[in-house]
């Protein structure tokens, strides 16, 4: 096929998964640089896991802000910046030498290059279709999962053979050489390049002139129940999320799981995640996006609540492959719901605001397990109360389902 004849949107989404492959370092490679920079330096798990708080943190600072710039000016110069940021913040990870320095390199670097990302090329591609957008928004979530897969893995075999600072170091240069150039192809809408959007044809088979996207704004968003409501799912969701993601190896390991074989479980949870990420717009688009989150959280809940009484590999890896086609599901759907409910006219700024809440719900989870765990020398009193967040965030879910949006009022 002649690559004239393929939508540009398409483009969009496949650029948008590349640079997502490669920011999924920044979530999945800290925990496997837990046990290395807490041996090196001495550092408690607790204080050390604040670093990708912070990150997360700054992020959802900065969200609002990156998702009005994707609005108005488009995602492709907020993409460039991420990079660059993100590959600056891996090499002066090779200089640390205090915990204050992980809190500005890992951190604030971090941080600011996933605010770059998130929020601006998560709302850029709905603009780009009126049909198949579900697949669309899962490509770049594909993109995200396949990433995870390697990330810990190549993290882990750098490491043992390179050390832990030539590691940022490859890592930091991946960052630059990836995300860079991909970002030039981001585009804002189909409108900027004179197109219409995938699939927007009028009555008669033809493709119609292109308009305003539609949908609420964010006052009108903020001031409904819908946006609470999401938010605290996603803030509840998030807390879990992190707290494993940051602690499941060093939790595999001190229940006697060997290193490699540790990583391995960070690795399932992301490959799994790849088959719901890709295959979750088609559920979306049959079933819904609210009634397919609710569906991911009843997973994710019976997952955690089979880790509490986790012990051998196998039951780890049962554990991952649940968790990582929840986890993979509600990736996507942090898209689709809010297009689903507010519609895409606003839908960066409304994406940034909400990302307050999933942000700040990881900054509390990663800290919050290393701190048990610093207290109590396990991660089991952890567990539990992981299961029981889930299964307040599953509630919230399914209250959603008989809420109204503004966007079912919007003209």
């Amino acid at each position: 096929m002649r690559l004239d004849r393929i939508h540009y949107g398409w483009i969009v989404a496949l650029a948008s998964a590349g640079i997502m492959a490669t920011c999924s370092l920044t979530v999945y490679t800290f925990g496997v640089f837990l046990d290395p920079l807490t041996s090196d330096f001495g550092w408690d798990r607790g204080p050390l896991s604040l670093a990708p708080s912070i990150s997360y943190m700054v992020a959802g600072l900065l969200a609002m802000v990156t998702g009005r710039l994707s609005d108005k000016y488009g995602a492709r110069i907020l993409a460039t910046v991420g990079g660059v940021m993100m590959g600056a913040g891996f090499l002066l990870m090779t200089r640390v030498t205090a915990l204050i320095d992980t809190y500005i390199f890992w951190g604030l670097f971090m941080g600011t290059a996933f605010g770059c990302f998130i929020s601006p090329l998560l709302s850029t591609i709905p603009r780009w279709f009126v049909q198949r957008r579900g697949v669309a928004v899962s490509i770049p979530a594909t993109g995200f999962g396949l990433g995870a897969i390697i990330s810990p893995l190549l993290a882990q075999m750098l490491i043992s053979r390179y050390g832990w600072q030539s590691a940022f170091f490859v890592l930091g240069i991946i960052a630059w050489v990836v995300i860079i150039p991909l970002a030039q192809l981001i585009r804002k809408s189909p409108e900027q390049m004179g197109r219409k959007p995938y699939g927007e044809f009028d009555a008669v088979g033809g493709e119609t002139p292109a308009r305003s996207p539609e949908g609420a704004s964010l006052r009108e968003a903020v001031r409904s129940v819908p946006f609470w409501v999401y938010g605290g799912v996603t803030f509840l969701w998030f807390f879990c999320l992190q707290a494993i993601v940051v602690h499941i190896i060093p939790h595999a390991t001190a229940s006697g799981i060997p290193q490699i074989a540790a990583a391995g479980i960070l690795s399932v949870i992301a490959g799994c995640s790849v088959i719901s990420r890709a295959s979750i717009g088609f559920v979306a688009d049959k079933l819904g996006a609210k009634r397919s989150l609710t569906l991911c959280l009843v997973v994710a809940t019976l997952a955690l609540g089979w880790l509490i009484i986790t012990r051998e590999l196998w039951a780890f890896y049962v554990f991952a492959v649940a968790f990582g086609l929840a986890y993979g599901g509600v990736i996507p759907l942090a898209t689709l719901v809010p297009s689903e409910l507010f519609g895409t006219k606003s839908l960066g700024v409304i994406l940034g605001a909400l990302m307050l809440y999933s942000t700040v719900g990881g900054a509390g989870g990663a800290p919050f397990a290393g701190y048990v765990f610093d207290t109590t020398g396990s991660y089991d009193a952890t567990l539990p109360i992981l299961a029981v967040v889930s299964l307040i965030a599953l509630l919230l879910a399914i209250v959603l389902l008989k809420r109204r949006s503004p966007q079912a009022r919007a003209p």
